[in-house]
């Protein structure tokens, strides 16, 4: 095809410098590539936890459950306790809840304070 078949830059872009829509298109699609790998979990993941909290402490060995931070200090995640780690409950427990990954932490029995 001949140049002069196509349409200028400068008339789509007059006040944009090239340099700034090549740079601008690279990250946008740089973003919406993260975008599709990243999965978004649907909702709060405190609402997620009220909706499974019963579900986790029925099983066994499981002592409490809790959000936590992952070490990014972004992504949440659903803390898993337990009193001591079984192959039985480690098969149980899911690897992810509603797109929210579950992590599981050895806290040993935790019984009520007596004054």
């Amino acid at each position: 095809m001949h140049a002069w078949l196509l349409p200028s830059t400068r008339a789509i872009f007059p006040r944009m410098k090239i340099s700034r829509l090549c740079v601008g298109l690279v990250v946008g699609l740089g973003f919406a590539q993260l975008m599709a790998e990243t999965p978004s979990p649907g909702r709060d993941i405190n609402a997620v936890l009220a909706a499974h909290d019963r579900q986790l402490l029925e099983l066994p060995d499981v002592v409490g459950v809790y959000v936590g931070v992952l070490a990014d200090g972004k992504t949440p995640f659903l803390k898993v306790m337990l009193a001591r780690p079984t192959p039985e409950t480690e098969r149980k427990l899911p690897r992810e809840i509603e797109g929210y990954p579950v992590v599981t932490e050895i806290s040993g029995e935790i019984r009520p304070l007596r004054l």
